[in-house]
C-alpha cells in the first residue's frame, strides 16, 4: 500500500496527519494519525481511525464549530479550492483578538498557496 499525506493539522490539544492510502487494487481510502493532549492525566493518546472519502474526514474535524482556529500544516493541492471556499463561510469574529484572527488567516493562506510538492509522499 502506498500513502501520501493529504492533510495535516493541530492545535494546542490534538493534531494529526490525514493520508490518503492506494491499496493494491488500486482503491483509496484515508487513514487519520492522531493523538490528543489530556491536561489531567499530562497524558498524550494516539490513534488511528479509518475513512472511506475525505468527505467522511472533513465531516469530523468540522464538528468542532472553530476548526478553522486549529494549525494547518499541509492541505493536498486537490482539496485547497474546496478548503478556500470553506473558510469563506467561517465566522472569524467568534475571537474578538484581531492579531489572533489574522495569525490563523495567514496561516491558512500560506498552506492553500505552498507548492504542490511541500511534502514529498512516504
Amino acid at each position: 500500500m502506498r500513502q501520501e499525506l493529504y492533510f495535516d493539522i493541530s492545535s494546542e490539544q490534538s493534531g494529526g496527519s490525514l493520508y490518503r492510502v492506494k491499496d493494491d487494487a488500486g482503491n483509496f481510502s484515508f487513514l487519520y494519525q492522531h493523538s490528543i493532549y489530556d491536561d489531567d492525566k499530562d497524558e498524550i493518546k494516539v490513534y488511528e481511525t479509518a475513512y472511506l472519502s475525505f468527505a467522511a474526514f472533513w465531516q469530523m474535524l468540522t464538528k468542532d464549530a472553530e476548526w478553522f482556529y486549529e494549525h494547518p500544516l499541509y492541505v493536498h493541492p486537490e482539496q485547497r479550492d474546496f478548503i478556500r471556499e470553506q473558510l469563506k463561510q467561517v465566522d472569524w469574529s467568534v475571537h474578538s483578538n484581531k492579531k489572533w484572527q489574522e495569525s490563523h488567516q495567514r496561516q491558512w493562506k500560506k498552506v492553500l498557496t505552498d507548492s504542490d510538492d511541500y511534502y514529498r509522499s512516504v
